[in-house]
């Protein structure tokens, strides 16, 4: 199931870099969520050291520039601005189950988000790590996902509303949570 599209690629802020970044993203996907992330998780992310901040998986469906799914994670660019780096790629499907049958890809990439976030690669080395990550072949036939689903849990996951995503962003970042 070898495809473009399997590659993940990424969009935020990194320390090796002065401002956004961003690789082997569609650019209407990025447009969408850079503003979703402006409006709803870089606030959350900021308030508090960014450094406990838990790493949030997600999906998104066909309602939300999906299918798209990976993690989101609070970071910083060289000057110390901060702004969340996501790190995703572009699944067949957004099926609910992916969240477990792709676990190891998530735990996988969330490394290589946080080998970045601390400064370990610039954009280009990000890019070239994250190739050797394709999205697995599962198969994740089930119900879709239409809208915008979080995570830290496979096990867990969590419908947001993404015009009102307080709620349940406010629980997924209040605290450590053990991964499956």
């Amino acid at each position: 199931m070898p495809g473009e599209n399997l590659i993940p690629g990424f969009y935020g802020k990194i320390p090796a870099a002065g401002d956004f970044v961003g690789r082997s993203l569609p650019s209407a996907y990025v447009r969408f969520w850079d503003r979703w992330i402006a409006r709803n998780l870089a606030p959350r992310l900021a308030a508090g050291p960014w450094e406990e901040r838990p790493a949030l998986r997600f999906m998104l469906g066909l309602d939300m520039h999906g299918p798209m799914t990976g993690v989101v994670m609070a970071s910083t660019d060289k000057a110390g601005r901060s702004f969340p780096l996501t790190l995703a790629a572009a699944p067949p499907s957004a099926a609910a189950e992916i969240a477990v049958l792709a676990a190891s890809w998530f735990v996988d990439i969330e490394e290589v988000g946080e080998q970045a976030r601390y400064g370990e690669f610039d954009a280009d080395a990000l890019r070239d790590r994250l190739a050797m990550l394709p999205f697995p072949a599962v198969d994740g036939g089930g119900e879709p996902v239409r809208g915008m689903v979080f995570w830290i849990d496979p096990f867990e996951l969590y419908d947001v509303d993404p015009e009102e995503p307080g709620e349940t962003l406010r629980y997924l970042l209040a605290g450590p949570r053990e991964v499956a």
